[in-house]
């Protein structure tokens, strides 16, 4: 634009100088004019292609700059969405072997306790039959078929199949 400027007011201070005829005048005025079109023509060419070399120089870094951010965004992703896995799989392992411990420390528990229930229950049963058996009452008959005794006051019983004493009323 500058250039066609310039070329314009050195057309105009030029023809003052030279004393040339009207036609000659006409010829070197069409010619410089057509020469200051070309040459703007260039100048506007050379421009739009700078300007559409610029423009895609800035389109090609933005793209790569986009493309570069989305791929450390999906790798940010991954690895953060890979350290919760690990972290949640932890934690299940964790909870799980602590339910089984407890589990295992519980039944551990509940079968000593079941073996020293039985172990007393048993061990209960065994003096009371032996307590039964060293009783200095006599064995004065049969009733219902068990064997009836007498204790040193006089009342009467027979011993269940629970080894309890059961007295008879007469």
């Amino acid at each position: 634009m500058k250039k066609l400027l310039l070329l314009s007011v050195l057309f105009i201070a030029t023809g003052t100088f030279y004393g040339q005829t009207a036609k000659t005048q006409e010829k070197a005025a069409t010619e410089k004019a057509t020469k200051a079109t070309t040459d703007a023509k260039k100048a506007t060419d050379n421009a739009v292609k700078d300007s559409k070399a610029t423009a895609e120089k800035t389109k090609t870094e933005a793209k790569k700059t986009t493309d570069k951010a989305a791929k450390e965004s999906k790798s940010t992703v991954e690895k953060t969405t890979a350290d919760a896995k690990k972290t949640t799989d932890k934690a299940a392992k964790e909870s799980k072997s602590t339910v089984e411990k407890t589990t295992a420390d519980a039944k551990k528990t509940t079968d000593k306790a079941a073996k020293d229930s039985k172990a007393t229950a048993d061990k209960t049963k065994t003096e009371a039959k032996k307590e039964v058996a060293k009783t200095t009452d006599k064995v004065t008959g049969e009733y219902n078929g068990k064997k009836v005794y007498t204790g040193p006051q006089g009342g009467q019983y027979y011993i269940n199949s629970n080894g309890n004493k059961v007295y008879i009323k007469h």
